[in-house]
């Protein structure tokens, strides 16, 4: 960040991080509560193992918070309203094993969310997708999951099995269901003004 001097002004990107992650998990939060995700894709309630924990509703509750993160950042911050361009060519290659695109989705997106790294994930690692898809990052969206674990977590009667840190992925599933349904709308726009 500059000054009209031309001087650099530091910022604390601590602060910033939290900013961006609070103002986020907010919006999601308030559509939750609103239940603003009213019609959801096939893929978001496909069956997929994500967790080690047997709560469907936890499952479904974590996936429809990922997903409802991806719209948030897309409405928020510019950079994210760019598409992940890798996502047809393995939507397209799943596709050739299951004959449909809802189910490939559903097949990549668990693929995804299994490989992505639990712990805060490095901008290097191959396995951490949450990098390569526009917007703030891989490292927000980390805290975003952990954020939404939290809260679903708060005021639960009965403990978990397994590690919190796990429910991740079911986060992560929701975020690249929504990742690619933005990326196969992109292409279908493109195709169709092609065609």
């Amino acid at each position: 960040m500059s000054t009209d001097h031309g001087r650099y002004v530091p910022v604390n990107t601590t602060v910033l991080l939290q900013t961006l992650v609070e103002a986020v998990h907010e919006q999601v939060q308030e559509r939750l509560a609103a239940r603003a995700l009213l019609a959801t894709p096939s893929a978001l309630d496909a069956d997929q193992a994500l967790i080690g924990d047997n709560d469907p509703a936890l499952d479904r509750n974590l996936r429809v918070s990922g997903y409802l993160a991806r719209l948030v950042e897309v409405e928020l911050f510019e950079p994210a309203q760019g598409v992940a361009e890798w996502v047809p060519d393995r939507v397209r290659a799943h596709t050739e094993d299951t004959e449909d695109v809802d189910q490939a989705v559903a097949v990549l997106c668990g693929e995804l969310a299994r490989a992505e790294p639990i712990g805060k994930p490095s901008p290097d690692d191959p396995a951490a997708m949450s990098w390569q898809v526009p917007g703030p990052g891989g490292h927000v969206r980390h805290f975003l999951a952990r954020r939404a674990i939290e809260e679903v977590l708060r005021g639960r009667e009965n403990p978990i099995e397994g590690d919190p840190a796990d429910l991740k992925r079911a986060w992560m599933y929701g975020f690249f269901v929504r990742t690619c349904e933005e990326a196969l709308a992109d292409e279908a726009a493109v195709d169709s003004a092609d065609g």
